[in-house]
């Protein structure tokens, strides 16, 4: 089972990590990943701070440049490469 955490802290959610969680949840829908992948809320991992984009991890492994624009193409393609 892959781990997608995704920051839901106050800097973050201003920054639109709550519609990720949405577009991520239709991503795993449409690609019959939903078994595969554990969608889990996090408070700060401090990539806002550090000027990394949205606070996402997938199996422990920060995920950097992540943005609302972008969100759905870096994830999709770090999972395709992990679930393959």
């Amino acid at each position: 089972m892959i781990t997608l955490e995704i920051c839901i802290g106050s800097s973050c959610y201003v920054k639109g990590s709550n519609q990720v969680v949405k577009i991520i949840n239709n991503l795993l829908e449409e690609k019959n990943w939903k078994d595969k992948v554990e969608v889990k809320g996090s408070f700060c991992m401090q990539a806002c701070q550090d000027k990394l984009g949205l606070g996402i991890r997938v199996n422990g492994e920060r995920i950097e440049g992540v943005n609302l624009q972008n969100a759905r193409e870096i994830i999709e393609e770090k999972l395709s490469g992990l679930i393959a």
